[in-house]
């Protein structure tokens, strides 16, 4: 189906406010083609008709939760929408967000600038053209301006992935319990923040000398939430004058934060980069202490308009507090504690990652790199020149001594001696190129473990990551042994070893309970048959994962339960065996009964319990907790009836050959439109389900051949 459309004239929908005109491709229309997996294809004659484009484009598969994210951006969410988004608003307003967000579009390259423009203008123009499309409570948001398109991002990583309410809480919290154990409430929310941790993310890539064709390959395999959050991606193929990007960006972005061009691309991981510092305030009045002199507070109020439910305002008033670490965040019960956050200065986020995927050589993606302002996460990049790179990537405050640990709890705020005002140079991050191995990975472990040899820690400075000497999460050894595995790795062996179901903790106790039971039990025979797999149809992993669910559950997790410790030199030769394997006994035994009385059998499949949804779909699953080693790492969290879904973990998934003939397949396992009733929503769920990936069509033959719809945009 063909659909011309004409962007000039009257408009359908009225706006409140002046537009920020874009000049029209005077070249010709822009072409969006539609593929059939509701991949969005945009061949542009110039960058800001590109960047047009894929604001319409964004709109037409997220138009709802784009608007959505863009006023919870705003700060203006509660004034929109209702009290319940109040605790938010007020976050946003007492970091200054939408302030900020102003002072950085006025910050960026004014060539830059047009495109983010463009952007906002493509979204206004889906607006005019299809109000109907959008549902009436988020039209409030309209129009969006330029201002927006660097805002969201801002709150979205600024104060989403890092300075979060629930990094404060979890810090504060802890300063207050002082090493005592958490009550119940605060357990249950801690929980929820390490299962959110714990989704994690991974990277790989091969080079020439480990790769079977002899050319370089990059895996990448980001692990966010389910649903529409501000951590959805959206797959996308963006083409203009030297620029040729599939990747994906977070819904509301104008640029990929992943993604590959024909030559080079890169993935990503977040990395245990400390960037935000809480300092523990003295107060005297309306002072605090700083290096034994009573500074003044500054103080500023802003004004929250919260919607009741007759469509009437009410107005809050919300009093702002800043020390020379920044805002006030927390004070109560006599402790103070403002919140510092990295990145704040440096505007161009948008712009580095733009660089990033227009970057075509190694050289070039290390200039991208060293702007210097994209905050956190590690970058693994591979190219067609056979080029590997890993970086500890962000902005890691200049600290004055002191460790990873000490850092990330809640410091003395009265002296300088914790201030910072600058970052570590690009230089002074922990990075390989071409390591010898041929290969580097990665699973949200501090960036030591990269490839073999090691990295030199002592390098570095202490406060850059964690030592890394305590036992790392069960997928990160999972994925270190499949890239040790083998000589040499074909295409197809990367996408195969990528979707492994294999549990490495089930390899590594596995031989000291079922010693001990001695097959003395129907729980321990089924676990004897079992295969350490989560594949649809395994029969025994439910058991396993639902023990280890209780057992390691408590201090010290899994650590504290085994009976040779994790070493860092010898890290898959090591953290094997049960320290007490009648108390795992024990254990099983309780597990087994529940099993049984749930599920009517303790071989129950693993696909009648875990299972993948979106849209109308409700598949059988597979995969399971990166906690318990899986590679294919989906968070089961979200529990309806005796079943459990996907509520996090795998979402885009790209594996790229970098070879003459470039091959590539990628998959969004929950589709890449949230707009309801949109056939995209359920449409890659299969492939889930398959652990399969579609191709990447991205030169336009290939792409019309497998058409859903072609767009004209003047």
């Amino acid at each position: 189906m063909t659909r011309w459309l004409r962007l000039l004239g009257a408009v359908a929908l009225v706006f409140g406010a002046a537009m920020i005109p874009v000049r029209p491709n005077a070249a010709g229309p822009t072409e969006l083609l539609w593929d059939r997996y509701g991949v969005p294809h945009i061949f542009a004659a110039d960058r800001v008709s590109m960047f047009r484009a894929e604001g319409w484009a964004q709109m037409e598969a997220q138009a709802d939760l784009l608007l959505q994210l863009y006023g919870e951006s705003r700060g203006r969410a509660a004034e929109y929408w209702g009290a319940s988004h109040l605790e938010l608003d007020r976050w946003v307003q007492l970091n200054g967000v939408p302030d900020r967000a102003k002072a950085w579009y006025d910050a960026q390259d004014p060539t830059f600038r047009t495109y983010l423009d463009a952007f906002a203008a493509g979204i206004n123009d889906f607006a005019r053209a299809h109000p109907d499309k959008i549902r009436s409570e988020y039209r409030v948001v309209l129009p969006v301006t330029g201002v927006d398109v660097v805002g969201h991002p801002l709150r979205a990583v600024h104060y989403g992935y890092m300075g979060s309410v629930a990094r404060m809480r979890r810090e504060v919290t802890a300063y207050q319990r002082g090493g005592r154990p958490p009550t119940s409430p605060e357990a249950a929310e801690l929980e929820v923040d390490r299962d959110e941790l714990l989704a994690g993310s991974n990277t790989w890539t091969i080079g020439p000398s480990r790769s079977a064709s002899g050319k370089a390959m990059l895996l990448i395999n980001p692990h966010l939430q389910w649903g529409n959050t501000f951590y959805r991606y959206m797959e996308m193929h963006l083409a203009g004058p030297n620029y040729d990007l599939y990747g994906a960006p977070q819904i509301g972005f104008p640029v990929a934060v992943v993604g590959f061009n024909r030559h080079s691309g890169w993935g990503r991981t977040v990395n245990t980069i400390d960037t935000v510092d809480l300092f523990k305030l003295t107060v005297k009045g309306d002072q605090y202490e700083y290096d034994g002199v009573l500074k003044p507070f500054e103080h500023a109020t802003k004004t929250i308009r919260i919607k009741q439910a007759d469509g009437s305002m009410n107005e809050e008033t919300l009093q702002i507090r800043r020390s020379i670490h920044g805002p006030v965040v927390f004070d109560e019960n006599g402790l103070t504690v403002a919140m510092r956050v990295a990145g704040l200065d440096r505007p161009r986020m948008l712009e580095q990652w733009f660089r990033e995927g227009e970057a075509t050589t190694l050289e070039e993606f290390t200039n991208a790199l060293k702007i210097m302002s994209v905050p956190m996460w590690h970058a693994n990049y591979a190219d067609d020149q056979g080029h590997l790179m890993f970086v500890f990537d962000g902005l890691v405050p200049r600290r004055n001594g002191q460790d990873y640990d000490y850092w990330n709890k809640v410091v003395p705020g009265d002296t300088s001696k914790t201030m910072w005002n600058d970052y570590l140079s690009f230089d002074e991050l922990p990075k390989v190129i071409d390591p010898p191995a041929g290969w580097t990975h990665n699973a949200n472990e501090p960036p030591w473990d990269v490839t073999v040899p090691t990295l030199d820690r002592t390098k570095y400075a202490s406060f850059v990551a964690p030592s890394g000497e305590s036992l790392p999460q069960m997928r990160v050894l999972r994925s270190m042994r499949l890239q040790n595995e083998g000589a040499k790795v074909s295409y197809e062996q990367l996408i195969a070893n990528k979707h492994s179901t294999r549990m490495e903790l089930a390899d590594k106790i596995l031989p000291d309970l079922l010693k001990a039971a001695n097959g003395s039990t129907d729980a321990a025979r089924v676990l004897e048959k079992w295969d350490h797999l989560t594949e649809v149809d395994s029969r025994g992993a439910v058991l396993f994962q639902m023990f280890v669910d209780k057992y390691f559950a408590g201090p010290g997790g899994i650590a504290a339960k085994l009976r040779v410790p994790f070493d860092f030199n010898r890290p898959l030769d090591s953290a094997y065996g049960l320290k007490d394997p009648q108390s795992a006994l024990d254990t099983l035994a309780v597990v087994a009964e529940d099993v049984r009385k749930t599920y009517g059998s303790l071989d129950v499949k693993w696909g009648d319990v875990y299972r993948f949804a979106s849209g109308n779909a409700d598949l059988p699953g597979n995969g399971g907790a990166g906690a318990s080693g899986l590679f294919r790492t989906i968070s089961y969290t979200r529990k309806v009836g005796n079943k459990y879904y996907a509520a996090q973990g795998e979402t885009i998934v790209c594996a790229i050959e970098f070879a003459a003939r470039q091959q590539a397949r990628c998959t969004l396992g929950y589709g890449n439109a949230s707009q309801p009733g949109s056939p995209h929503l359920e449409d890659q769920l299969p492939l889930m389900v398959q652990k399969a990936l579609h191709p990447v069509w991205r030169d336009k033959k290939d792409v019309e051949a497998n058409l859903e719809t072609r767009e004209l945009i003047n």
